[in-house]
């Protein structure tokens, strides 16, 4: 986009802004934030878009981000020396929401601002009872993710340069996570996905989504990595939900024990019937006789104190009946229990949780999940470049190379970005020689010598750079005997040396500056 396009674009967000800023009393502080931070936002958004392509697009974005302003009846700037600030300090928090007054108070900063602002319109992911032990933990990882991911314009992107610190990512895992199922599903079905209303079966429609593009077992393994990172994650600072899952697994181990034996389990059964028939015949006496029901409700009330005294014999009556109906049900539950079909499924179910709640007992297993989840990822881009064949797809194509550079600069842990992974540095490479042979066979890619292996070689290297834009980039070779020196230039601004050696017997001639791209 020309400068001129990008200022007439400014200047009409701009303008939306400031008519709304006008109508409200923020101090003239808050409403020079809010302007600073669009206009960074409108500077790199084109940038941020071609480098990440998962992305919305920047009108959607930007209104978005107008309309909660809206929204807000207060904005306060909070000074990180105020007493407010050190709070926040304190607290590891740059902004406080309340989404019921609509208000925010904030460090003045135009990071914190646009974190404060998402906040203020964060449509929270929530599982329902259905997947009990993933449901605080798997929303809380990809809530996070979404979280940091908004504010990834502001906080990597400055209109001139793109930048990742992992000390400026709150939680590196959600983040990595996060950002690979964005790639996968892309961002609009991520994000609408995880606004959905209705919960009902919503991992499934998850689930299927995925196999409508990757392999059935990549998939289905990818999911079970998932849930298994997403309590791992939680369990290290929700000490809450920590008790929780460890107790259900301690019930689970007991269950599972009672039903190992199956003999001494079936006997426990017919017990149990026994005793529940008995005590159904029982309360049908108390039901159908008048006298005996006068009694119970005395009996009954003996022991109770005032606060909890039964006061008349309908009340009793219906108390009775709910007692004979959940008995009933309890000889169901053992009937059910004793068809073989019941009982396997069961146990299995029991066996299927407590190997998920084993991430209770040690979080050590978290870095081979992360290892696998890329490799597993790695295999689903591999699949999406080996079926692209047509020319029509040369622009998917190229969108994949895109988004190959992107994730080498994923953070990976406080002092790596994916890139410098050892242990999936040679998946990454086979992957990034596919898309780079596939883009040739499509004659998306200048041809640089006469052998393609070696053309490889060269391009992949710029994988590894943080140039703004691939389309600007150059490539220069020069013949040094045995070796070749390659010089990257982003336009006429060089970005990367290196040499590769020769294959026995080949020549290679100096080269004048070859495009990356084919016009």
């Amino acid at each position: 986009m020309k400068t001129n396009d990008i200022l007439l674009k400014f200047q009409s967000n701009n303008s939306k802004l400031e008519t709304v800023l006008s109508k409200k009393k923020f101090s003239g502080d808050v409403k020079n934030l809010l302007l600073s931070m669009l206009y960074k936002i409108s500077s790199s958004y084109n940038d941020y878009a071609n480098i990440k392509v998962n992305v919305e697009t920047k009108n959607k974005f930007v209104e978005n981000m107008i309309k909660i302003i809206n929204r807000c009846t207060e904005i306060q700037l909070v000074k990180p020396s105020s007493e407010e600030g050190e709070k926040f300090i304190k607290e590891g928090i740059t902004s406080r929401v309340d989404t019921y007054l609509n208000t925010i108070k904030v460090f003045p900063t135009e990071k914190a601002m646009l974190f404060a602002l998402f906040k203020m319109n964060d449509t929270k992911m929530y599982l329902d009872e259905e997947y009990n032990l993933i449901r605080i933990a798997l929303p809380e990882l990809l809530n996070e993710g979404r979280d940091i991911n908004n504010i990834e314009i502001i906080r990597d992107f400055d209109a001139w340069s793109w930048n990742t610190l992992p000390s400026e990512i709150s939680n590196i895992d959600c983040n990595l996570i996060y950002q690979n199922l964005q790639i996968l599903l892309g961002f609009d079905f991520l994000d609408n996905w995880m606004k959905l209303e209705k919960q009902e079966k919503i991992l499934k429609k998850l689930e299927d989504k995925l196999k409508e593009q990757y392999d059935e077992r990549n998939v289905e393994e990818l999911l079970n990595l998932l849930y298994r990172i997403s309590i791992i994650v939680c369990i290290q600072r929700n000490k809450n939900e920590k008790k929780r899952l460890t107790e259900e697994r301690e019930w689970d181990e007991k269950e599972l024990e009672r039903l190992s034996d199956k003999e001494k389990f079936t006997l426990e059964l017919t017990k149990t019937k026994k005793e529940k028939a008995k005590e159904i015949g029982k309360l049908d006496e108390i039901i159908n006789d008048e006298n005996l029901l006068q009694k119970e409700f005395e009996k009954r009330n003996k022991n109770l104190s005032e606060y909890k005294k039964i006061y008349s014999l309908s009340n009793l009556l219906g108390t009775i009946k709910k007692e004979r109906k959940k008995a009933l049900n309890e000889i169901e539950e053992c009937n059910k229990m004793m068809d073989a079909k019941n009982y396997v499924q069961k146990k299995e179910e029991l066996e299927k949780n407590l190997d998920l709640l084993k991430e209770t007992k040690t979080v050590r297993n978290k870095e081979k999940y992360k290892i696998n989840i890329q490799k597993i990822f790695i295999k689903c881009l591999e699949e999406k470049v080996e079926r692209i064949t047509e020319i029509e797809q040369k622009k998917e194509l190229v969108q994949i190379l895109r988004i190959l550079r992107y994730y080498n600069f994923i953070v990976y842990d406080e002092e790596r970005f994916i890139k410098d992974v050892d242990i999936i540095k040679p998946d990454i490479e086979k992957l990034q020689e596919m898309t780079i042979e596939k883009l040739y066979e499509l004659k998306v890619i200048n041809p640089i010598t006469k052998d393609i292996d070696l053309d490889i070689n060269i391009i992949k290297p710029i994988l590894s750079t943080r140039i703004m834009n691939l389309e600007n980039v150059n490539m220069q070779i020069m013949n040094n005997g045995n070796k070749i020196e390659i010089n990257v230039y982003d336009g006429n601004v060089l970005e990367l040396e290196f040499e590769l050696d020769l294959p026995e017997h080949m020549q290679v001639k100096n080269k004048r500056k070859v495009k990356l791209f084919v016009k």
